[in-house]
């Protein structure tokens, strides 16, 4: 744990730490050695497909699971069972499934909420039912899913948390509904340095959010030195104004092609690439590093990455 101290208070650094977390069902592996922190204020994206580890890495965080070995620490505590729910008083969750009391009123819900987090009822939290309409009359049973992940957002944002843990937060909610979201839990982060850890689907939101992200893949995280070998040395994106014959090579792949353009991707050196370029007497072309999207698409598709 790392600590700036200024006149004898203590600041924390960093507000989560997670050390070779692993995570068995019986013989199958949920995740295994699982290790990275998040400093102060920052956010950051955890990315990868269904059932590559990113909920069972959450829950094991918030003690939901039991860790089959390894461990998390939270705001300057080593989680455990003794501890947990004083810890969890600073942290909001919001999971990729709304589930609460189907017969308690939205209100009720949204009250527990805050008694649970000893905060008492707060402006924010009235802000926060009015930004998104939240129907607190109503029993949960009654709404929609779109509703649901409202008092979801409510309920992880009210007590203004210091970190702040979202897993597909904006599954069900309208595009408008997506953009206060991200407009409040950016408002969040910038005023009170709120840290939060984003588990999307969404590429953009991560690239348009995240100061950093992570991937992880069949419950294990991709390093950071695979990464940015892939992004810097071995996967290029090349426009050719003009429709051309390529050769049979497997560090080739054509995304588009019409009459007019050529889109590939490339895996290889550039001496090469542009070797090929001369030969193939191409007078316009464009060369881009990838988007996340593209990254991540590839990260699932190179074999030895794992």
């Amino acid at each position: 744990m790392i600590f700036i101290c200024y006149n004898g208070f203590k600041v924390i650094a960093m507000v989560l730490k997670v050390e070779q977390l692993t995570k068995y069902y019986g013989k199958f592996k949920g995740i295994n050695n699982v290790s990275f922190e998040v400093e102060k204020g920052k956010i950051l994206g955890f990315i990868g497909p269904n059932g590559a580890g990113k909920s069972t890495t959450i829950r094991t965080i918030l003690g939901l699971l039991k860790a089959t070995s390894g461990h998390v620490e939270l705001l300057d505590e080593v989680v455990d069972v003794e501890n947990i729910s004083t810890v969890l008083r600073h942290v909001g969750y919001m999971s990729s499934e709304s589930q609460f009391y189907d017969n308690m009123k939205v209100r009720d819900i949204i009250k527990l909420s805050l008694e649970l987090h000893d905060v008492k009822q707060t402006e924010y939290q009235q802000h926060l039912v009015k930004t998104f309409d939240v129907p607190i009359h109503k029993k949960f049973s009654e709404l929609s899913f779109g509703n649901r992940k409202k008092v979801s957002i409510v309920c992880a944002l009210q007590h203004q948390p210091k970190l702040l843990i979202l897993d597909e937060p904006t599954n069900g909610l309208d595009p408008l509904m997506q953009i206060l979201f991200f407009k409040e839990i950016k408002a969040l982060n910038e005023q009170f340095k709120t840290t939060i850890l984003l588990s999307s689907h969404h590429l953009k939101e991560i690239e348009n959010y995240c100061d950093d992200f992570m991937f992880i893949r069949n419950g294990e995280l991709i390093s950071k030195a695979q990464i940015n070998q892939l992004l810097h040395n071995t996967f290029i994106k090349v426009h050719i104004n003009e429709k051309v014959t390529l050769p049979n090579d497997e560090n080739i792949k054509i995304q588009s092609q019409s009459d007019i353009k050529t889109t590939l991707l490339y895996r290889g050196e550039m001496h090469a690439l542009l070797k090929l370029l001369i030969t193939l007497n191409v007078k316009d072309i464009e060369i881009l590093k990838p988007d996340l999207e593209e990254l991540f698409l590839t990260l699932y598709e190179v074999e030895g990455v794992k």
